[in-house]
Parts: C-alpha cells; sequence; structure tokens
C-alpha cells in the first residue's frame, strides 16, 4: 500500500509540476523576442581582406512598457541593424543604448510606436533570493528555433576574478538547463515567472551543450544596465600586453587595440577604426592596423590597475563634457576628443 501511495504522490508532483511550467509558459513568453542583427565584418577572400555582411541570432526580454529589453552585449556589440521579433509576429526596429562587453549585458530600445497588444513586460525578480538546487527554466531561440523552452536547477554561483566590475560584483549563475548557440541573451526564470538572470554563454570544448551553462544574475543586469549604463562603443578590442604590445610597436607597457567597429557605435562615430590585415601574435589571433588606444581621459592603458580609475572617470562624465583620448594610428600619436551628448 505504501509502495502504490508514493508512485501515485510521484505521478501527481511531476504532473503538477508540467502544469506549473506549461502555465508559465503561458505568462512569460510575450515578453521573450528573438533579435536578429546585421553585422558588417572583415573576412578573407582570396587572400584579400574584405569587409562582408554577416547574419546573426540571438535572444532577448522585454523589461519595460516603452520599449526596453535585456539582451547578451555579444549579440548586438557590433550590430548595423537590430531587429526584434516577438512570438505574435510582429517585428520592430531597435537600437542598442548600452552594452557591458565584460560582464556580456546589453540594453537595447524598440524605436518608433510599439504596439503593447499581446505583448508582456516580465517582473525582474531579486536573484540573491534564489538557492542552490532552486527550480529553473530558460525561454530563448536555439539555433533559430523561436520560443524554446528548457528547464533545469540553479546549479551554482560564481564570481569569476576576471568579470570584476570594481564598483560592481558580476555574478554567473550557472544551470544544468539547456544553453545552445542562439540562446545568448534568453531570459532565466525562476519558477514564480520572474526574471533572474540573462543567458550568456556554456562551457563546452564541442560548441554544443554539455550541461553547464551560465547566466549573468538580474541583480547584476540592473546595476549594469540600469543604475550604471556603459556608453555603446560599437567596438570589439583587445588589451595588448607583453610581446604582442613590443611587436606593434606599443610605447608603453599595453595598450587596446581595436579590432573592428560598427558605424552606429560611439566608437566609429568620434573616429576610432579597426583593423584590417589577420595576423597571429604571440599565439594570439589578432586583426592589426586598426587604432591602438593608450589613454583615455588621463587614464593610461599602460599603468597598474587601470581599470576602477578609469570606470570612475567614465562615471564622472557627463554631458557635455569632452574627453581626450590618445591613440596610436599608423605610428603617429593623436588625441582625438568625444563630447557626451
Amino acid at each position: 500500500m505504501n509502495r502504490l501511495f508514493f508512485s501515485f504522490f510521484l505521478l501527481f508532483t511531476l504532473t503538477q509540476s508540467a502544469q506549473n511550467l506549461s502555465k508559465l509558459y503561458d505568462e512569460v513568453s510575450p515578453a521573450v523576442v528573438v533579435i536578429n542583427i546585421l553585422n558588417i565584418e572583415p573576412k578573407k577572400v582570396d587572400d584579400n581582406l574584405t569587409l562582408v555582411t554577416r547574419a546573426k541570432q540571438g535572444s532577448g526580454v522585454l523589461i519595460s512598457e516603452d520599449g526596453l529589453i535585456w539582451t547578451a552585449a555579444h549579440v548586438v556589440q557590433l550590430a548595423e541593424l537590430v531587429q526584434v521579433e516577438f512570438f505574435d509576429g510582429e517585428v520592430y526596429e531597435a537600437e542598442v543604448l548600452s552594452s557591458n562587453p565584460l560582464a556580456d549585458v546589453a540594453l537595447i530600445k524598440i524605436n518608433g510606436i510599439f504596439k503593447k497588444k499581446n505583448k508582456k513586460v516580465v517582473k525582474i525578480g531579486n536573484s540573491d533570493a534564489q538557492k542552490i538546487g532552486d527550480d529553473i527554466f530558460v525561454l530563448g531561440a536555439p539555433f533559430g528555433l523561436k520560443q524554446t523552452i528548457s528547464k533545469g536547477i540553479l546549479s551554482g554561483r560564481h564570481t569569476p576574478k576576471g568579470l570584476i566590475n570594481d564598483f560592481v560584483k558580476i555574478e554567473l549563475l550557472q544551470t544544468d538547463a539547456a544553453i545552445n548557440k542562439g540562446s545568448s541573451g534568453s531570459p532565466m526564470f525562476n519558477m514564480k515567472g520572474e526574471l533572474i538572470g540573462i543567458t550568456s554563454s556554456i562551457y563546452s570544448a564541442s560548441g554544443g551543450f554539455n550541461g553547464v551553462g551560465f547566466a549573468i544574475s538580474s541583480n547584476t543586469d540592473n546595476k549594469l544596465l540600469m543604475d550604471r549604463p556603459n556608453i555603446w562603443t560599437g567596438m570589439n578590442s583587445i588589451l595588448l600586453t607583453g610581446a604582442a604590445a613590443k611587436a606593434l610597436n606599443v610605447p608603453q607597457e599595453s595598450g587596446l587595440l581595436v579590432l573592428t567597429v560598427s558605424s552606429k557605435g560611439t566608437a566609429a562615430k568620434i573616429g576610432l577604426k579597426g583593423g584590417f590585415i589577420e595576423a597571429t601574435i604571440d599565439g594570439v589571433e589578432l586583426l592589426i592596423g586598426g587604432d591602438i588606444i593608450l589613454n583615455i581621459g588621463g587614464i593610461s592603458f599602460g599603468q597598474p590597475n587601470f581599470q576602477k580609475p578609469l570606470r570612475k572617470r567614465q562615471e564622472e562624465f557627463k554631458k557635455g563634457d569632452i574627453m581626450p583620448i590618445t591613440i596610436l594610428r599608423g605610428g603617429q600619436i593623436s588625441v582625438i576628443h568625444f563630447i557626451k551628448e
């Protein structure tokens, strides 16, 4: 009798869990979007480097009635065109407002008139309140498959040393819920239907899902995107140090090499240029020939622990202020100026 009762109880519990998840899906799915991106990127064709248009896709989630959407920074960082598609089929163009590549989170906004019918704004939850082992689910567009749901648990919490943003602790939520290509920027929900994270990456040697995925916690997202938003540079870059810095004649310990630039981002608007020559230096594949940033607002990339004073300088940067940027271009040092609008 006890065995029969246990079997019935287990079946009832599993059925209720499935019903609850189905109900939650109906509640939050109108907030989840597919993000379609067009980038212009350098590509080697017949031993020549040329610019080609490349389509990318990611996911995102609506967090306000005026069309604000959270997604992953690497999805939109180099975007020339951004379109968001809701589950009801409506498509809108959007613009990137803020991006934090270090944390891999970004804020975009729908342009023009936004029809709120059949849409849903998610409730942002307190990620600190979630416990290891709690059930969660992820809703996104892996491999272009719209509105794919995957369920798992909160497997762990991590704050890697390489992801310290001076004043904000960047927290990764680990999960075994399936996250794959195209899922980047997908919302992670708790079983109340509250947004607790934005998916960022997977841990996989093959590129496919191996049971370990990560999301940036909602509390981190709130601080970085809403409280202390970065300017969207529209730029991919890499810090040159050691042999790489010496090989490119950087006149200090290190400098920031501009790799690629979106014409819509701040970097292009102030005149920064990306690279056009493929090279491998000290085992690192680079795109050289572009600008190397030496100094921003009096903060040199060659000084130890430059991140903290640079972040402070950026936070003090107000509308109308002028920020001098020292660059190395074609072997010559020059200064360009950024005026905050």
